[in-house]
């Protein structure tokens, strides 16, 4: 099937004509107002969509976090239980997790702080794993 394009003189006229009657509809004077003040408009609106992306992930952050940290703890007693080690690492980090986490001043909260809590209690889970793995409480895959 052959593709059909429209011949470029007239859609130079079209859209000509159609800027002309937009021109006439906003008013000569005011329009390069509007459409300024219309790109604003859509910028902001841009940087508050973005905003609210910030927000979003920033909490998806923070629940990967403690739900990670909560995983290192269950699995860090499981190692203690079958004997094998993991009380040192169970004290550093649940201490180095309260200091990212755990601070008074809510405005001056960093995304940074949370992504560090996620990488160290998504190190700790895995570590723990692997130490389960050696104690024989979870079957080798591979």
């Amino acid at each position: 099937m052959q593709e059909r394009r429209g011949d470029p003189v007239v859609v130079a006229w079209v859209v000509g004509l159609a800027l002309a009657a937009l021109v006439y509809v906003l008013g000569p004077k005011q329009f390069l107002f509007r459409v300024i003040d219309t790109f604003h408009v859509l910028m902001w609106r841009l940087g508050e969509f973005i905003a609210d992306l910030s927000t979003v992930a920033l909490d998806a952050v923070r629940a990967l976090a403690i739900g990670l940290y909560a995983t290192f703890v269950v699995l860090a007693v499981a190692v203690l239980r079958r004997g094998g080690r993991a009380r040192a690492a169970l004290l550093v980090v649940s201490v180095l997790f309260a200091i990212l986490v755990i601070h008074d001043d809510i405005a001056a909260e960093s995304n940074g702080r949370w992504a560090a809590a996620l990488a160290l209690s998504g190190i700790g889970a895995i570590v723990m794993t692997n130490r389960l793995r050696h104690t024989g409480l979870v079957p080798r895959t591979y």
